[in-house]
Formats: structure tokens, sequence, C-alpha cells
């Protein structure tokens, strides 16, 4: 039995930021981050993109080998292929998310956290003495780590959270399926993403074009399972790419889930923090979640290791921990949770118009804001979802 004072299971931007802030906050602190995985990074389930304002309040991209490429714009395409070239939308980065997970994972060592990869955590129960007991299972032998405080940033599929009692089940309506190529040779504007709503391509989400590079991108979709016509993530994506870009060479492909849903109404336990997707901490309207990931584990880190400094890892000391959550971010994901249901009442007729009338917009102010206001008068039914939202 090895005795710590935070373990983090789960070595993603949550859990790598986790440890490196906890560290950071309380060098005398012991901290482990486990890894299931036999890499930081690997595998890649997703579509890389970042925005640059977050990105930066953790690392400076300019020059990075962890940046696969820098976006300058964003195209919104209606389901006829209409192109809606938005202004304003600033300045983005595609990540190099193996090297970069592994960046942050290096960035938690240097301050003196011990990274563990290839080591799952397999249960996790209270027994009594104020600590977590986490079975480890590593290289074909198991241990016990005795934890003050466990952060659970294991994803979409966590088990920290089931063991802590919290409820992280995800409605079936909220859970898009997503599967994704690495296409070369294809032709767009590599400094661009592309964003295609479609209830024929993408039913209940969107289809995308992430570039990697000139002629290269990651091209994928994510769709609401309840919504299809029976074919899986995949089938949608190869008829699409069929349409698209049938001459693309494929050469890697991903499928994954992304929760669409708000933050889970408790992020905490007893000696029990959740962060990132294991908490629902994405946009559910994008379904981004990488800067929302760190910002969840810069917070959870820090309050982990004030709570121990003061000897009181309880629930009632950790809850700080969401409310400073949803101050940050989760009030605002609830915003964009009505506006994406809102959004599913658009129909692709009612697309492909909007693109139209938004293209009539002089292009220095076609933002996204105008594009709102266009559908709202369209739509009127949309407005007291939009009062709610700016209110």
């Amino acid at each position: 039995m090895r005795d710590v004072d935070v373990l983090i299971v789960g070595a993603g931007p949550a859990g790598a930021v986790a440890a490196w802030q906890t560290k950071q906050a309380a060098p005398e602190m012991d901290v482990v981050l486990l890894e299931r995985d036999r890499a930081v990074g690997t595998p890649v389930r997703c579509a890389e993109g970042v925005g640059d304002a977050g990105l930066r309040e953790f690392a400076n991209p300019d020059g990075a080998d962890w940046v696969a490429r820098r976006i300058t714009d964003v195209i919104f395409q209606a389901p006829d292929d209409t192109e809606v070239v938005l202004s304003g939308s600033g300045l983005g980065w595609v990540l190099d998310r193996t090297r970069f997970d592994a960046f942050l994972a290096a960035q938690a060592v240097a301050e003196g956290a011990e990274v563990l990869v290839g080591a799952e955590a397999t249960a996790m129960a209270r027994n009594g003495d104020g600590r977590w007991h986490v079975r480890v299972k590593q290289r074909g032998s198991e241990e016990i780590y005795r934890a003050r405080v466990v952060i659970g940033a294991d994803g979409v599929e966590t088990m920290v959270g089931r063991w802590a009692g919290l409820e992280t089940r995800v409605p079936a309506r909220d859970m898009e399926s997503c599967a994704q190529y690495v296409l070369q040779g294809i032709d767009f504007n590599p400094d661009a993403i592309y964003l295609q709503f479609s209830h024929a391509i993408a039913p209940g989400g969107y289809a995308w074009i992430f570039p990697k590079g000139v002629g290269v991108a990651n091209v994928g979709l994510g769709l609401v399972a309840l919504k299809t016509d029976g074919r899986n993530a995949r089938q949608y994506l190869d008829a699409w790419i069929a349409q698209r870009f049938p001459t693309g060479a494929r050469t890697g492909y991903t499928v994954g889930g992304v929760i669409v849903h708000t933050t889970i109404k408790k992020t905490y336990a007893d000696g029990v923090l959740v962060a990132g997707d294991a908490a629902h901490m994405i946009n559910p309207l994008s379904g981004g979640g990488i800067t929302n990931a760190m910002k969840a584990g810069r917070l959870a880190g820090c309050t982990a290791a004030a709570a121990i400094r003061q000897h009181d890892t309880s629930e009632r000391r950790l809850s700080a921990y969401h409310k400073a959550w949803m101050d940050l971010l989760g009030e605002d994901h609830l915003k964009y949770y009505r506006i994406k249901q809102a959004l599913e009442q658009m129909d692709d007729a009612f697309l492909n118009s909007l693109a139209r009338t938004v293209n009539r917009i002089e292009p220095a102010k076609r933002t996204i804001g105008r594009v709102f206001a266009h559908a709202l008068l369209k739509h009127p039914q949309l407005i007291p979802v939009a009062a709610r939202f700016f209110v």
C-alpha cells in the first residue's frame, strides 16, 4: 500500500493540468497521475481544435511542435453546401493531441508529479480511515494507493465518479457518436475549419473539417443515434466523404463518444473531485472540451491542494470547486444547451435558406451574432430561448 496526497485518474488535458497545478500550488505534496493507455495522448479521439485565448492560459502555441495548424477562419456550410464565411471568429489552432497531451504531462512531471502509464484504476473504496483506497493494475500486478483526494479525469466512461456515488449517466439524446478519418489529398481552405449542419448528413450533430496541413485534415461527424435512420456514425461519414471527397486517401480512423449535456449536478464527494469529460464539462453546443478540461483541471488541482493543507477534504469543503466551475463556465453551458435544443428545430430547408440570407450581409459584418439574429427573424419560436440566453 502506498500513501499519496492526490491521485489523479486519467492523463488527458484535465488530469495532466490537475497534476501540474496541484504541485505548483503545493510542491510538498505527493501527486500521482495514472494513465491506463501505454502512452499519454494515444489513441486520439478528438477533432483537435481549440481557440487561441483559452489555449494561451496554459501554453504558448507559437512555434510549438504540438501545433498542427493555425486557423484564421470559420466556415459554416448549409446542407446544400452553401458556405457562410464568418467574420470576427478569432484565431484558433488544430493541435497534434498526441504531442500536446504529452507536453501537458511533461509540465506535471517538471513540477514534481509522478506519471504512470499502463496503470489502470480498477476499484475504489472508502475504508474508514479518511482516505480512498484505489486498486491500480499495472504490468500484471496490483497495488493499493491510499489517497487523501482522488481526482477523476477519466473521460466520458468515468468510473471514479460512479465509485464515489456521483450521478454521471448521460441521457441518450445528449450523447453523440462520432467517427473521424484523417484524409489526405483533399481540396479545402487550409486556414479554415468547416462545420456543416444537416439532418441528412449528421442528424442531431454536425460534420467537420479541421485542417492538419495543406490537403490534410481531420474529417468527421457526430450524430445522435436516436435521430438516425439506423446507420451508425461511420456509415454516415462514409456516405458524406464519398460525396465530398471521393478521391481522398484515408490514413487514420477513430471513433468515440461526445457528451453534449450540461455539467453533472454534483462534481464532488468526500475526498473526490471529477473534471473534464468525466463531469460533462463540454460545451454542449459545439462539443468542444479541451480548454474546458484544462480549466477544470486547474480548479480541481488548486482546490485539492488547499483542502489538504487545511486538513479538510470533506464534501462540504470540496463543494467550493463545483461553485467555482459553475461561475466560470458551467452556467454558460446551461445557456448553450438551451440554444442547442432550439437549433434542433431547424430543418435542412430552413438552414439552406438561412445561409443564403446571411450571405447577403456584408462579409466584414457577417458575425455569429448576426447569423443568429437572422435565424430569429425566420424562426420566431426561438425568441423566448434567445431572451433567456442574453438576459
